[in-house]
Protein backbone atom coordinates (compact mmCIF):
# COMPACT_ATOMS: atom_id res chain seq x y z
CA UNK A 1 0.00 0.00 0.00
CA UNK A 2 1.24 3.47 -0.85
CA UNK A 3 0.07 6.60 0.97
CA UNK A 4 0.96 10.21 0.25
CA UNK A 5 0.45 12.84 2.93
CA UNK A 6 0.47 16.49 1.84
CA UNK A 7 0.67 18.57 5.01
CA UNK A 8 2.69 21.73 5.66
CA UNK A 9 2.54 21.43 9.45
CA UNK A 10 5.67 19.30 9.69
CA UNK A 11 4.95 17.93 13.18
CA UNK A 12 1.42 16.83 12.24
CA UNK A 13 2.67 15.28 9.01
CA UNK A 14 5.32 13.27 10.84
CA UNK A 15 2.82 12.16 13.52
CA UNK A 16 0.44 11.06 10.79
CA UNK A 17 3.15 9.17 8.91
CA UNK A 18 4.36 7.43 12.07
CA UNK A 19 0.81 6.51 13.08
CA UNK A 20 0.02 5.05 9.65
CA UNK A 21 3.28 3.09 9.57
CA UNK A 22 2.57 1.63 13.00
CA UNK A 23 -1.02 0.67 12.10
CA UNK A 24 -0.28 -0.77 8.65
CA UNK A 25 3.06 -2.51 9.25
CA UNK A 26 1.63 -5.72 10.75
CA UNK A 27 -0.88 -6.15 7.89
CA UNK A 28 0.58 -4.92 4.63
CA UNK A 29 3.90 -3.67 3.25
CA UNK A 30 3.51 0.10 3.08
CA UNK A 31 5.25 3.14 1.70
CA UNK A 32 4.19 6.41 3.30
CA UNK A 33 5.55 9.61 1.81
CA UNK A 34 5.22 13.08 3.31
CA UNK A 35 5.28 16.34 1.33
CA UNK A 36 5.04 19.90 2.62
CA UNK A 37 3.88 21.55 -0.61
CA UNK A 38 1.06 20.94 -3.04
CA UNK A 39 3.39 20.99 -6.05
CA UNK A 40 5.68 18.27 -4.66
CA UNK A 41 2.76 16.14 -3.53
CA UNK A 42 0.92 16.37 -6.86
CA UNK A 43 4.07 15.45 -8.81
CA UNK A 44 4.51 12.40 -6.61
CA UNK A 45 0.83 11.40 -7.00
CA UNK A 46 1.16 11.44 -10.79
CA UNK A 47 4.38 9.43 -10.67
CA UNK A 48 3.60 6.92 -7.92
CA UNK A 49 -0.20 6.55 -8.22
CA UNK A 50 -0.77 5.88 -4.50
CA UNK A 51 -3.65 4.02 -2.91
CA UNK A 52 -4.40 6.88 -0.51
CA UNK A 53 -3.82 10.64 -0.36
CA UNK A 54 -4.25 12.60 2.87
CA UNK A 55 -4.27 16.28 1.90
CA UNK A 56 -4.43 19.49 3.90
CA UNK A 57 -6.37 22.40 2.45
CA UNK A 58 -4.22 25.41 3.34
CA UNK A 59 -0.80 24.77 1.84
CA UNK A 60 1.94 27.32 1.13
CA UNK A 61 1.48 27.02 -2.64
CA UNK A 62 -2.27 26.52 -2.99
CA UNK A 63 -5.51 25.02 -1.73
CA UNK A 64 -5.83 21.26 -1.49
CA UNK A 65 -9.56 21.42 -2.19
CA UNK A 66 -8.84 22.79 -5.67
CA UNK A 67 -6.84 19.65 -6.55
CA UNK A 68 -9.24 16.91 -5.44
CA UNK A 69 -10.74 16.41 -8.90
CA UNK A 70 -7.27 16.25 -10.49
CA UNK A 71 -6.10 13.69 -7.94
CA UNK A 72 -9.18 11.55 -8.53
CA UNK A 73 -8.45 11.57 -12.30
CA UNK A 74 -5.06 9.89 -11.80
CA UNK A 75 -5.54 6.33 -12.97
CA UNK A 76 -4.12 3.47 -10.97
CA UNK A 77 -3.75 -0.10 -12.15
CA UNK A 78 -6.02 -1.59 -9.51
CA UNK A 79 -8.20 0.94 -7.68
CA UNK A 80 -9.11 4.56 -7.64
CA UNK A 81 -7.10 6.72 -5.28
CA UNK A 82 -8.87 7.31 -1.96
CA UNK A 83 -8.62 10.98 -0.97
CA UNK A 84 -8.91 12.25 2.60
CA UNK A 85 -9.19 16.03 3.03
CA UNK A 86 -7.89 17.39 6.35
CA UNK A 87 -8.94 20.87 7.44
CA UNK A 88 -9.95 22.95 10.44
CA UNK A 89 -12.38 24.72 8.10
CA UNK A 90 -15.43 22.48 8.53
CA UNK A 91 -17.42 24.69 6.12
CA UNK A 92 -15.36 23.06 3.31
CA UNK A 93 -16.79 19.60 4.01
CA UNK A 94 -19.72 19.81 1.58
CA UNK A 95 -17.63 21.30 -1.23
CA UNK A 96 -14.92 18.68 -0.69
CA UNK A 97 -17.43 15.84 -1.06
CA UNK A 98 -18.89 17.45 -4.20
CA UNK A 99 -15.39 17.50 -5.68
CA UNK A 100 -14.96 13.79 -4.98
CA UNK A 101 -13.17 13.47 -1.65
CA UNK A 102 -13.78 10.11 0.01
CA UNK A 103 -13.39 11.28 3.61
CA UNK A 104 -13.08 14.58 5.47
CA UNK A 105 -11.11 14.82 8.72
CA UNK A 106 -11.59 17.81 10.98
CA UNK A 107 -8.47 19.29 12.49
CA UNK A 108 -7.26 18.66 15.08
CA UNK A 109 -6.96 15.17 13.64
CA UNK A 110 -8.39 12.26 15.61
CA UNK A 111 -6.15 9.26 14.99
CA UNK A 112 -8.97 6.93 15.99
CA UNK A 113 -10.93 8.43 13.07
CA UNK A 114 -8.00 7.71 10.75
CA UNK A 115 -7.92 4.14 12.04
CA UNK A 116 -11.68 3.79 11.42
CA UNK A 117 -11.28 5.00 7.84
CA UNK A 118 -8.57 2.42 7.19
CA UNK A 119 -10.69 -0.28 8.77
CA UNK A 120 -13.79 0.64 6.71
CA UNK A 121 -11.75 0.14 3.56
CA UNK A 122 -10.24 -3.17 4.60
CA UNK A 123 -6.73 -1.76 4.96
CA UNK A 124 -6.52 -2.95 8.58
CA UNK A 125 -8.68 -5.24 10.68
CA UNK A 126 -10.83 -3.73 13.42
CA UNK A 127 -8.92 -3.73 16.68
CA UNK A 128 -11.10 -3.82 19.77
Amino acid sequence: MTIIIIEDENELGMLMRNFLQKKLQPYTPSTILLYNTLQEGLASIRQIQPDWVFIDNNLPDGKGINEIENIKKVKTEVNKIKVVMMSAMTNLREEAFKKGVDYFLNKPISFSEVENILHQNGSIPKIL
